[in-house]
C-alpha cells in the first residue's frame, strides 16, 4: 500500500477498517467526479460506525483496531492528517460525555491529547473513562 497522505486517507481507512469499504465506495459514487475529502469520509462513514460500536459496547477488537489506526494518524507528520483525528473524530466523540468516556479507554496517548485539547477549546468537561 502507498504511503499515507491526506489525499489518500479514505483508502487507508478502508484498508485498516475493511468493514467500511462498501459505505466508502457508495460515498465516492455519490460524489462522482468531485473529491469528498478526508473530513467528510471520516465524519460521514467512520464516526457513525465507531459511535454505534461504542454505544453497543460490542466488537471490542474492531474498536481497538479503529483507535490504533487513529493513533497512527494522530502521530503522522502531516498536520492535515492530525486534524482529521482531532477535529473530525475527537470533536464528534466529545459531543457526548458518556460516549467520550468509553472512547477514551481505547485512545492512544496522542489521540487522548487531541481529545483533551478539543474539550478544553470548547470548554466542555473532561470525560473520565469509567473504571
Amino acid at each position: 500500500m502507498t504511503e499515507i497522505k491526506f489525499d489518500n486517507l479514505g483508502e487507508h481507512l478502508v484498508t485498516a477498517i475493511p468493514e467500511l469499504r462498501s459505505q466508502y465506495e457508495s460515498e465516492l459514487e455519490w460524489w462522482g467526479d468531485e473529491q469528498s475529502g478526508a473530513h467528510i469520509i471520516f465524519g460521514d462513514i467512520l464516526n457513525p460506525y465507531l459511535i454505534s460500536l461504542l454505544e453497543l459496547g460490542d466488537r471490542e477488537d474492531t474498536i481497538k483496531r479503529i483507535f490504533a489506526f487513529l493513533e497512527q494518524l494522530a502521530n503522522h507528520e502531516d498536520t492535515q492528517i492530525q486534524e482529521v483525528v482531532a477535529v473530525t473524530v475527537c470533536e464528534r466523540l466529545g459531543d457526548n460525555k458518556n460516549l467520550l468516556a468509553k472512547a477514551r479507554q481505547y485512545m492512544g496517548n496522542t489521540t487522548l491529547c487531541f481529545s483533551d485539547q478539543i474539550e478544553e477549546f470548547w470548554g466542555r468537561e473532561k470525560a473520565i473513562a469509567p473504571l
